[in-house]
């Protein structure tokens, strides 16, 4: 009777959680849909920038070439015949360009690919989560198929770990061990979700999600780790 009253608040509790973290995630689609304007936004802008600044350019005085004389003499050169000819007007100088007209001949350097997640990760490890999470984002939308998809996916959970969004970042680390259970990331993602209950107060979930990292893998690198925090928790 007991096995089954635990059995049945066990279950109780995971619907909550559930509930609870499908909330978290219908919160997360609506914050990304909320940046993906800001950013289109933030484009149309910068086109209109850019089309301002070229305008200004071909507007700069200091671009214009002095028109040359006029082929027809004037009255007093045609009495004048032995006058000098004038001098041919000097080249003009290599005008410099600015720092505008620069920015198009030398933009900064696009990441794609790979890059995208090498950079993206550094920032993450950087404690910049919320610029190294908008590269691996681009990155996993551009490279769906890459072999480090579960590794991108893995350094969003960080990001949202070191931003103290825990719920969100059970969410993440969930989505690791739910598409790639055999991947090295899985294990540290378990690992990392029993921190996150740890942190948010609720050692018995925590207990749960460790138990499963040492059953499913009990020679990754974390399982030392998690058998430490086991033991803490009485588990």
């Amino acid at each position: 009777m007991d096995a089954q009253r635990g059995l049945s608040e066990e279950w109780r509790l995971r619907s909550l959680e559930e509930n609870f973290l499908n909330f978290k995630e219908s919160q997360r689609e609506q914050e990304e849909r909320s940046r993906d304007q800001q950013r289109k936004l933030q484009d149309r802008m910068r086109v209109l920038e850019e089309s301002l600044a070229r305008l200004q350019e071909r507007q700069d005085p200091g671009h214009a070439v002095a028109a040359p004389s006029s082929a027809v003499p004037s009255p007093s050169a045609s009495v004048s015949p032995a006058a000098p000819a004038p001098a041919s007007p000097a080249a003009p100088s290599a005008i410099k360009p600015s720092s505008a007209q620069q920015s198009f001949v030398s933009p900064p350097p696009a990441y794609s690919g790979k890059g995208l997640y090498d950079q993206g990760m550094t920032l993450v490890r950087a404690e910049k989560g919320e610029e190294g999470r908008a590269l691996l984002e681009k990155f996993l939308a551009t490279d769906p198929k890459s072999a480090l998809v579960p590794n991108g996916i893995y350094w969003i959970g960080e990001s949202y770990y070191l931003e103290k969004n825990y719920p969100q970042a059970i969410l993440t680390f969930k989505e690791v061990t739910r598409r790639f259970p055999k991947h090295h990331k899985a294990a540290a993602a378990l690992y990392k979700i029993g921190l996150c209950y740890q942190m948010m107060g609720e050692p018995e979930n925590a207990t749960l999600y460790l138990r499963a990292l040492l059953k499913d893998h009990p020679k990754s690198e974390p399982a030392p780790a998690a058998r430490k925090l086991l033991t803490e928790l009485g588990g």
